[in-house]
């Protein structure tokens, strides 16, 4: 999977959030704050149908089909996971699939209505014109 935001209304990333979930957590996706137990950590969201995520776009991004979404409206405090690379120049590196282990620090924006973000983390093809919610998985769908 692979992601990035696209269009900011405000330039704050929160580094110190840490992948709380039970796998590593790939670009993309849209995680929450955890609580008790798991603050501090980014987890994995309840299946969310109020949130509307309006898919605006088609596009391409490294090669794979990806979406460019609006949040038009926002039901929970989302992070959309947008992972800086670790490269070593000696070795090849692949952007489409990298991902933070779990209990490491996360590259997440706390998203805000107005913004828009492209992914390729989406569950189904998103129709251009129409809004989504965010499933259990962290994929907007």
């Amino acid at each position: 999977m692979a992601g990035y935001m696209s269009k900011l209304l405000g330039y704050l990333y929160e580094g110190e959030k840490v992948n709380g979930t039970a796998a590593p957590v790939q670009n993309g996706l849209l995680l929450v704050a955890g609580t008790s137990t798991n603050a501090g950590k980014l987890v994995a969201p309840a299946a969310d149908t109020t949130t509307q995520l309006l898919c605006k776009e088609v596009t391409d991004i490294f090669g794979l089909t990806a979406y460019r979404f609006e949040v038009a409206k926002l039901a929970n405090n989302y992070y959309f996971v947008e992972n800086g690379f670790e490269i070593n120049d000696d070795e090849a590196y692949d952007e489409t699939v990298y991902a933070t282990p779990v209990g490491k620090r996360l590259r997440a924006h706390p998203l805000v209505v107005g913004e828009e973000f492209i992914t390729t983390a989406v569950d189904g093809t998103p129709a251009v014109g129409t809004a989504y919610g965010v499933k259990a998985t962290g994929l907007v769908g």
